[in-house]
Parts: C-alpha cells; sequence; structure tokens
C-alpha cells in the first residue's frame, strides 16, 4: 500500500487530536471557572446567548484547527497526487526502458547470430544500446548526438583510407594502421575484437558495418544518422 496517504491521515490524525482536544479543554476550563454546572438549568434564548458567548474562545480554537486541518488536507491531497503522478511516470518510463532494450538486445542476438564472424561476447550490447540511448531509463528514446558523432567519425576514418586507396599507386594505404584505427572507434560502442590478419580483418570488418547499418536502419530510423560510406580499401 502506498505509504504517502498513510502519512498524511496520520498527521491529519495527530493535528485534529491536538486541535480538538485543545478545544475541548479550553471548554471544560470555560465551564469550571464560569461556575456554569452550578447554575439551573435554562434553555431560554438569552441563556444560549450568554453560553456560546462564554464559549466562543475555547470554540474559535476548534474552528481554527478545522480550517487548518481543510488546509493541510487539500494541499496535502495536492502534494500526494502530484507525488502518484510522478511515481506513475517513473514506473512507466522503466517499463519501457526495461521493454526497449530488450527488444534491442534480442534483434541484436539475432543480427549476431547471422554473421559467422561475429561473437556476442565481442560486442557489448548494453553499451552500445546507452550509446545510443542514454536517456532511455526517463523514458526518452532520442537518438543521441554522441552516437550521430560516432557514425560520422567512422565514416571520416573510413574516408580516409577510401582516399588513400585511390592514389595512384596505392601504396600509401596500409590495412594494418587502418585496422588499429577502426578498432579503437568500435570499442566507443563497445565493439571489441583482436587484431587480424588482411583477409580475416576484412571479413570481420565488412559483417561489423552490416551489423552496424542493419542496427540503424532499425532503431535510429528518422533520427539524422549519417548512412555508413561504401568502402573501396577491401
Amino acid at each position: 500500500m502506498n505509504k504517502k496517504p498513510i502519512f498524511l491521515l496520520y498527521v491529519l490524525g495527530v493535528m485534529a487530536f491536538l486541535g480538538y482536544g485543545l478545544c475541548l479543554l479550553a471548554i471544560t476550563s470555560s465551564f469550571l471557572t464560569s461556575g456554569l454546572f452550578e447554575r439551573t438549568a435554562c434553555f431560554t434564548s438569552e441563556c444560549f446567548k450568554e453560553v456560546f458567548t462564554l464559549l466562543e474562545p475555547a470554540l474559535s480554537i476548534g474552528k481554527a484547527a478545522s480550517d487548518l486541518l481543510i488546509t493541510v488536507a487539500t494541499v496535502g491531497g495536492i502534494v500526494v497526487a502530484l507525488l502518484s503522478y510522478f511515481s506513475a511516470v517513473s514506473n512507466s518510463a522503466l517499463a519501457n526502458h526495461i521493454s526497449h532494450f530488450s527488444t534491442f538486445q534480442s534483434y541484436m542476438n539475432n543480427e549476431i547470430a547471422k554473421r559467422g564472424r561475429l561473437h556476442a561476447s565481442s560486442i557489448d550490447v548494453f553499451k552500445w544500446y546507452n550509446t545510443i540511448f542514454p536517456e532511455s531509463k526517463s523514458g526518452v528514446m532520442n537518438v543521441s548526438v554522441g552516437y550521430k558523432d560516432f557514425v560520422q567519425g567512422l565514416n571520416f576514418r573510413v574516408n580516409e583510407s577510401n582516399q588513400l586507396a585511390n592514389t595512384a599507386t596505392g601504396e600509401s594505404f596500409r590495412y594494418k594502421p587502418h585496422q588499429v584505427t577502426i578498432k579503437g572507434h568500435l570499442e566507443m560502442i563497445g565493439i571489441n575484437f583482436s587484431l587480424q590478419p588482411r583477409i580475416e580483418y576484412y571479413e570481420i570488418e565488412d559483417q561489423i558495418m552490416s551489423l552496424i547499418g542493419c542496427v540503424n536502419n532499425a532503431f535510429c530510423l528518422n533520427s539524422h544518422v549519417p548512412a555508413l560510406l561504401v568502402r573501396k580499401y577491401t
């Protein structure tokens, strides 16, 4: 059970006990000090008026207690409602985050399984997801600027190697420095692999680029994520 309404009821109960208790104490004191208990019973309007005048200060305590209780109950009810709303929104956002990540993880596992050169143990799916959707836990599924920068950076490195490979002799392009550069960049989203011989490396890179392209098409559509450049150095 939600503890917030219980706490509010507890506060109201304490306030009512103190306020009305003080009022009852004041009424009793007024009766005792005025000697009303010793008088003969009287039910005329003058008698009622006299009693009311005598008890007016004590009754004002009860009225003040009632007004305060109504104010606290109103404000407290609004606060409790707001807290309950924010709690519901937070729970909903977390549920959406878990569902979205679960879908992403299942998709990744299926796509990795299609690619023989890739292994699930070499790809940190959670890191990749958090790079794309850093505010997912708050219910915001917008693709981050950081991930767009990552793709742009990957394209920059691919373009650099393309230009080196397209020189007259092509001798200025070396696959080992290229491999180290790409490897370091891919680690930003949790993709890790060991240095490989030329042919094996190009097969791995081809499958990694294919995987990134599929993820971008599936989860980053209409988010202005740059398309991957065609590689001309393989």
